[in-house]
Protein backbone atom coordinates (compact mmCIF):
# COMPACT_ATOMS: atom_id res chain seq x y z
CA UNK A 1 0.00 0.00 0.00
CA UNK A 2 2.85 2.37 0.90
CA UNK A 3 4.44 1.78 -2.49
CA UNK A 4 1.23 2.88 -4.29
CA UNK A 5 1.17 6.12 -2.26
CA UNK A 6 4.78 6.90 -3.15
CA UNK A 7 4.08 6.25 -6.85
CA UNK A 8 0.98 8.49 -6.72
CA UNK A 9 2.94 11.33 -5.06
CA UNK A 10 5.76 11.00 -7.61
CA UNK A 11 3.23 11.03 -10.47
CA UNK A 12 1.65 14.23 -9.10
CA UNK A 13 5.07 15.89 -8.69
CA UNK A 14 6.10 14.84 -12.18
CA UNK A 15 2.85 16.22 -13.58
CA UNK A 16 3.37 19.51 -11.76
CA UNK A 17 6.94 19.74 -13.02
CA UNK A 18 5.82 19.19 -16.61
CA UNK A 19 3.03 21.70 -16.16
CA UNK A 20 5.35 24.38 -14.76
CA UNK A 21 7.93 23.69 -17.48
CA UNK A 22 5.33 24.09 -20.24
CA UNK A 23 3.71 27.14 -18.64
CA UNK A 24 0.28 25.63 -18.10
CA UNK A 25 -1.83 27.04 -15.29
CA UNK A 26 -2.38 24.80 -12.27
CA UNK A 27 -5.36 26.83 -11.09
CA UNK A 28 -8.16 26.74 -13.69
CA UNK A 29 -9.39 30.17 -12.58
CA UNK A 30 -6.12 31.61 -13.90
CA UNK A 31 -6.59 30.17 -17.39
CA UNK A 32 -6.60 32.81 -20.10
CA UNK A 33 -8.08 32.74 -23.57
CA UNK A 34 -4.71 32.50 -25.31
CA UNK A 35 -4.60 28.82 -24.31
CA UNK A 36 -7.77 28.22 -26.32
CA UNK A 37 -6.15 29.81 -29.36
CA UNK A 38 -8.11 33.07 -29.16
CA UNK A 39 -6.41 36.45 -29.01
CA UNK A 40 -8.07 38.81 -26.59
CA UNK A 41 -7.37 42.50 -27.07
CA UNK A 42 -8.80 45.51 -25.30
CA UNK A 43 -10.09 48.07 -27.76
CA UNK A 44 -8.29 51.41 -27.74
CA UNK A 45 -10.91 54.04 -26.85
CA UNK A 46 -8.84 56.84 -28.44
CA UNK A 47 -9.03 57.64 -32.12
CA UNK A 48 -6.84 60.05 -34.07
CA UNK A 49 -8.65 63.16 -35.31
CA UNK A 50 -7.67 66.27 -37.22
CA UNK A 51 -7.46 69.66 -35.55
CA UNK A 52 -10.68 70.67 -37.33
CA UNK A 53 -12.47 67.55 -36.04
CA UNK A 54 -11.21 68.29 -32.51
CA UNK A 55 -12.54 71.84 -32.71
CA UNK A 56 -15.92 70.52 -33.91
CA UNK A 57 -16.06 68.13 -30.94
CA UNK A 58 -15.20 70.78 -28.34
CA UNK A 59 -16.04 74.45 -28.89
CA UNK A 60 -13.47 76.96 -27.58
CA UNK A 61 -10.82 74.35 -28.33
CA UNK A 62 -7.10 74.66 -27.71
CA UNK A 63 -4.70 76.29 -30.06
CA UNK A 64 -1.33 74.67 -30.73
CA UNK A 65 1.42 76.70 -29.02
CA UNK A 66 4.01 78.33 -31.27
CA UNK A 67 7.03 76.08 -31.76
CA UNK A 68 5.20 72.87 -30.81
CA UNK A 69 6.35 69.69 -32.58
CA UNK A 70 4.95 66.17 -32.94
CA UNK A 71 1.41 67.49 -32.62
CA UNK A 72 -1.26 64.77 -32.32
CA UNK A 73 -5.00 65.26 -31.79
CA UNK A 74 -7.11 62.40 -30.39
CA UNK A 75 -10.67 61.99 -29.17
CA UNK A 76 -12.54 59.51 -27.01
CA UNK A 77 -16.31 59.36 -27.01
CA UNK A 78 -18.01 59.94 -23.68
CA UNK A 79 -20.27 57.24 -22.33
CA UNK A 80 -23.92 58.10 -21.83
CA UNK A 81 -23.44 58.15 -18.05
CA UNK A 82 -20.51 60.55 -18.16
CA UNK A 83 -20.38 63.97 -19.73
CA UNK A 84 -22.16 65.23 -22.83
CA UNK A 85 -19.04 65.78 -24.94
CA UNK A 86 -16.13 63.75 -26.26
CA UNK A 87 -12.81 63.98 -24.45
CA UNK A 88 -10.34 65.72 -26.79
CA UNK A 89 -6.59 65.40 -26.29
CA UNK A 90 -3.74 67.40 -27.79
CA UNK A 91 -0.24 65.94 -27.37
CA UNK A 92 2.85 67.89 -28.38
CA UNK A 93 6.53 68.42 -27.65
CA UNK A 94 7.90 71.84 -26.81
CA UNK A 95 11.38 72.83 -25.66
CA UNK A 96 12.35 69.22 -24.95
CA UNK A 97 9.26 68.27 -22.90
CA UNK A 98 6.13 66.33 -23.89
CA UNK A 99 2.73 67.78 -22.95
CA UNK A 100 -0.80 66.42 -22.81
CA UNK A 101 -3.68 68.90 -22.95
CA UNK A 102 -7.27 67.73 -22.56
CA UNK A 103 -10.65 69.39 -22.93
CA UNK A 104 -14.20 68.14 -22.56
CA UNK A 105 -17.67 69.61 -22.37
CA UNK A 106 -18.67 68.60 -18.84
CA UNK A 107 -21.86 70.66 -18.57
CA UNK A 108 -22.59 72.51 -15.37
CA UNK A 109 -19.74 71.04 -13.33
CA UNK A 110 -15.97 71.00 -13.39
CA UNK A 111 -14.27 67.62 -13.75
CA UNK A 112 -10.71 66.35 -13.45
CA UNK A 113 -10.15 64.98 -16.94
CA UNK A 114 -6.35 64.91 -16.68
CA UNK A 115 -5.95 61.18 -16.08
CA UNK A 116 -3.18 61.95 -13.56
CA UNK A 117 -3.40 60.27 -10.17
CA UNK A 118 -0.56 61.40 -7.95
CA UNK A 119 -0.32 62.34 -4.31
CA UNK A 120 0.40 65.97 -5.11
CA UNK A 121 3.32 67.56 -3.26
CA UNK A 122 2.10 71.11 -3.97
CA UNK A 123 -1.25 72.64 -4.89
CA UNK A 124 -1.97 76.31 -5.64
CA UNK A 125 -4.84 78.43 -6.96
CA UNK A 126 -3.92 80.33 -10.12
CA UNK A 127 -5.47 82.84 -12.52
CA UNK A 128 -4.91 82.25 -16.23
CA UNK A 129 -4.25 85.53 -18.05
CA UNK A 130 -5.36 84.50 -21.55
CA UNK A 131 -8.55 82.61 -20.60
CA UNK A 132 -11.86 84.16 -19.52
CA UNK A 133 -10.81 87.76 -20.14
CA UNK A 134 -7.78 87.22 -17.90
CA UNK A 135 -9.87 86.12 -14.94
CA UNK A 136 -10.01 82.32 -15.41
CA UNK A 137 -9.48 80.56 -12.08
CA UNK A 138 -7.56 77.32 -12.09
CA UNK A 139 -5.44 74.98 -10.02
CA UNK A 140 -1.79 74.10 -10.29
CA UNK A 141 -0.45 70.80 -8.93
CA UNK A 142 3.08 69.45 -8.62
CA UNK A 143 4.37 66.01 -7.67
CA UNK A 144 8.05 65.55 -6.86
CA UNK A 145 9.22 61.95 -6.82
CA UNK A 146 12.63 60.34 -6.75
CA UNK A 147 12.56 59.45 -10.46
CA UNK A 148 10.14 61.98 -11.99
CA UNK A 149 8.24 65.19 -11.45
CA UNK A 150 4.70 65.87 -12.67
CA UNK A 151 3.00 69.23 -13.20
CA UNK A 152 -0.71 69.70 -13.87
CA UNK A 153 -2.93 72.73 -14.47
CA UNK A 154 -6.72 72.37 -14.48
CA UNK A 155 -9.43 74.95 -15.09
CA UNK A 156 -13.13 75.13 -15.84
CA UNK A 157 -14.92 77.58 -18.13
CA UNK A 158 -18.33 78.07 -16.48
CA UNK A 159 -19.67 80.04 -19.44
CA UNK A 160 -18.91 77.27 -21.95
CA UNK A 161 -19.24 74.31 -19.53
CA UNK A 162 -15.81 72.96 -20.52
CA UNK A 163 -13.16 71.40 -18.27
CA UNK A 164 -9.50 71.71 -19.30
CA UNK A 165 -6.15 70.30 -18.21
CA UNK A 166 -2.54 70.38 -19.33
CA UNK A 167 0.21 68.20 -17.89
CA UNK A 168 3.88 67.38 -18.25
CA UNK A 169 6.20 64.71 -16.80
CA UNK A 170 9.96 65.15 -16.55
CA UNK A 171 12.96 64.19 -14.43
CA UNK A 172 13.17 67.73 -13.05
CA UNK A 173 10.71 70.61 -13.46
CA UNK A 174 12.40 73.02 -11.07
CA UNK A 175 11.82 76.55 -12.38
CA UNK A 176 9.39 75.32 -15.03
CA UNK A 177 6.16 77.34 -15.58
CA UNK A 178 3.29 75.14 -16.75
CA UNK A 179 0.88 78.05 -16.34
CA UNK A 180 2.60 79.76 -19.29
CA UNK A 181 1.91 76.67 -21.43
CA UNK A 182 -1.75 76.68 -20.31
CA UNK A 183 -2.02 80.33 -21.31
CA UNK A 184 -0.37 79.61 -24.69
CA UNK A 185 -3.14 77.06 -25.43
CA UNK A 186 -5.81 79.77 -25.46
CA UNK A 187 -7.31 80.74 -28.80
CA UNK A 188 -9.21 83.99 -29.32
CA UNK A 189 -12.98 83.64 -29.20
CA UNK A 190 -15.12 85.21 -31.87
Amino acid sequence: MRRKQIIAVLAILLGLAVCVQSGCAVNQSQRNDTQSGQNVQIANPWRDVTEDEAKALCPHSFGVPAGAENVVWRAMNASADDFPGALVQLSFDLNGDSFTAREQVTGDKAADISGMYYEWTQQDDITLANWGDGQMKGQYYRYIGEEEWADLCTWYDEEAGISYSVSVLSKDLDGFDLQAIAEALCTPRN
